[in-house]
């Protein structure tokens, strides 16, 4: 039985971001290299994926609170630790800690993975 699960484009290039940038961030970690300019694009590249993920899915779920999305770059990159989850709730309800897993576990997941395949390969 198939269930009636709807990802956007804008979750799967955010999960797909989080993957290959954690992944690569656990690596570099593991190695103890650090870079200011790879840290820039990084956190452009976060915000812009957020705010895009955000924006569509409130089209999505009818919410209007971000319809004048011209200053929410900035109001994501000030209180999005607290507005994301909250929004989330808003509209989910209880459903929202799947979503708030997914992100975790993806973020998380692919880091550790990037720290092991970096060690792995030192070992061998």
């Amino acid at each position: 039985m198939l269930s009636d699960l709807q990802i956007s484009k804008p979750t799967i290039y955010l999960c797909s971001f989080f993957l290959a940038a954690q992944f690569i961030n656990g690596i570099n970690d593991a190695r103890g290299s650090y870079s200011e300019l790879s840290n820039f694009w990084f956190a452009l590249a976060f915000y812009w994926a957020i705010n895009w993920w955000f924006i569509t899915d409130s089209r999505n779920h009818g919410t209007t609170w971000s319809d004048g999305h011209l200053d929410m770059g900035m109001f994501i990159y000030v209180a999005g630790f607290f507005i994301i989850p909250y929004y989330l709730f808003k509209t989910r309800g209880w459903k929202a800690l799947y979503t708030i897993g997914l992100f975790l576990f993806t973020i998380y997941g692919a880091y550790l993975a990037g720290a092991i395949f970096y060690l792995l390969l030192s070992i061998f």
